[in-house]
């Protein structure tokens, strides 16, 4: 008989894409709910962000594509959950054609944190 040894469920992911455009970093959810996040602005060291809500920022970025990754990397699931609550649908007000952007699976619990047993 071989033994097992309990595995630790996967963290559940949801998929988002973020795209850079007009100037704006916008996201999308996988219901295609288009929310904007913060300016994106083109310096003289590269680009930079700084978010609306939580001020997450990023500077020096050398493109779009890279300050997206870095929003990706950096934002925290359970803030982004509560930006597509709050926040109202743009997408019939945006055109992204051409835009920078980028698709990522984000995990919905932080690294390192299990999900916990709620029975008695």
């Amino acid at each position: 008989m071989v033994a097992t040894t309990p595995r630790e469920p996967a963290s559940p992911r949801q998929a988002f894409t973020f795209y850079a455009a007009e100037g704006q970093i916008y996201v999308s959810n996988v219901k295609q709910k288009l929310i904007a996040l913060g300016p994106l602005t083109e310096q003289d060291q590269g680009y930079g962000y700084v978010l609306d809500g939580n001020q997450q920022t990023g500077q020096g970025l050398p493109s779009p594509e890279a300050a997206l990754r870095h929003v990706a990397d950096n934002i925290q699931f359970l803030y982004l959950d509560g930006q597509f609550t709050a926040l109202a649908d743009i997408r019939d007000t945006v055109n992204l054609d051409g835009a920078a952007r980028i698709d990522v699976m984000l995990d919905e619990l932080p690294s390192g944190e299990g999900m916990q047993d709620a029975r008695a």
